[in-house]
């Protein structure tokens, strides 16, 4: 039993693994974590009966578990790939086969009194077990100020508190939280280190939706100047989100689902903000727009487009080549103060694709539909140091 007062963030360590894998090592554990929350809810039914007032029988359905975890993107591992694939590979990269996937996540819950848990090569004195969780939900954004972050929602129905050293994590496990761990260090010719910031935003290797204020085609570098170096975009946040939507299916003989399958066609969201020195020149017509009379969007006032961005610590969100504009609003730049910005939301159905170089994940802008060698590159190096201006032909 702990012997705890409180429980705060240096004593507790998250650890994913494959579903049924006891055999938790140290690629299991998640790095750059902030925050990990769990809420059980017990379903419960009511049946009444004629001839009284009281409860017949208050019946208990299957137990819903759900996971909260936000870490920071630190170029270590993403929780969303350690949940849907593991660690050990990533071939089954895309929505749907990563939505097919379990995983078991342990909370380790150490002595307060020591500076890491490592310290001492102690075990954990309370270990959380949630076995056979689904990815609900996924979230990634990178504002103009602070840090970038990944959100994660895991979903299932066993939690199991263990303690006396009943729990699977090792000392090896949590050894490298040791008072020493830090980011991915940035490697020449490779991912750059440090968490990533606003900075660390390659708009030099990401593609924006031409409906964006000053954005110049659809290729690589779109809204990045090479004659002067300087963004044609300024851009203050981006964000990327989905739900998967998950039901249960049940069947008689068994009290729990046999399965929780995402409910396809499942939306993929997108907020992009930027600063505006003229307005959003989003115009809307009753009759559509008539530059878009001679294509396939003809009578529409939007048209599909394609989404990638990428930073330097070897991450990417390729959101494919059918986002629509779904929204964009004007404001801000009022008496009180501040700078007016539009806000841009676009959506598509079933397209993204997460991507990351440490986890030898397909790099570029379509690499999982295309596979490695036919993705749309902007460079096997994803940039170290200045943006790799000199890898693209000049957009003026």
């Amino acid at each position: 039993m702990s012997t705890n007062n409180r429980i705060f963030y240096a004593c507790q360590a998250v650890v994913i693994s494959n579903q049924g894998d006891e055999t938790i090592l140290k690629p299991h554990a998640v790095h750059g974590i902030q925050s990990v929350g769990m809420t059980t809810n017990f379903n419960l039914e009511q049946a009444f009966e004629l001839g009284q007032i009281e409860i017949y029988e208050n019946i208990e359905g299957t137990p819903d578990i759900e996971v909260t975890l936000e870490k920071v993107l630190d170029g270590k591992p993403l929780i969303y790939h350690m949940a849907s694939t593991g660690v050990d590979g990533t071939d089954a990269s895309g929505l749907v086969a990563r939505s097919k996937q379990q995983c078991d996540l342990r909370l380790g819950i150490y002595d307060e009194t020591q500076n890491s848990v490592a310290a001492g090569n102690v075990l954990p004195e309370v270990e959380v077990y949630c076995s056979g969780l689904f990815v609900s939900s996924i979230s990634y954004t990178i504002p103009v100020d602070g840090n970038a972050t990944e959100s994660v929602t895991l979903v299932g129905n066993n939690k199991t508190w263990l303690t006396d050293g009943n729990g699977k994590i090792s000392i090896v496990t949590v050894e490298d939280f040791n008072g020493n761990d830090k980011p991915l260090e940035g490697v020449p010719g490779h991912a750059s280190g440090g968490i990533v910031r606003r900075e660390d935003v390659l708009i030099s290797g990401s593609i924006l939706p031409q409906s964006i204020r000053g954005v110049i085609g659809s290729g690589y570098s779109n809204a990045f100047n090479h004659t002067t170096n300087k963004n044609r975009v300024h851009v203050q946040n981006f964000s990327v989100s989905t739900d998967f939507g998950r039901e249960d299916i049940l069947e008689l003989g068994r009290k729990t689902p046999y399965t929780r399958p995402a409910n396809f066609p499942i939306e993929i969201s997108c907020e992009i903000e930027a600063i505006t020195s003229s307005g959003d020149f989003v115009s809307a017509y009753e009759y559509g727009d008539s530059n878009l009379f001679t294509t396939v969007d003809s009578g529409n006032n939007t048209q599909n487009e394609i989404i990638y961005v990428s930073v330097r610590q070897g991450y990417g969100w390729d959101l494919g080549n059918k986002n629509r504009l779904a929204s964009v609003s004007y404001g801000g730049g009022d008496a009180g103060g501040g700078n007016a910005t539009c806000s841009y939301s676009y959506t598509n159905f079933n397209d993204l694709d997460v991507q990351n170089i440490v986890q030898d994940c397909p790099f570029g802008f379509g690499a999982l539909k295309n596979g490695a060698e036919g993705a749309t590159k902007f460079s096997l190096d994803v940039g170290q140091g200045v943006f790799p201006t000199n890898l693209y032909t000049s957009i003026t």
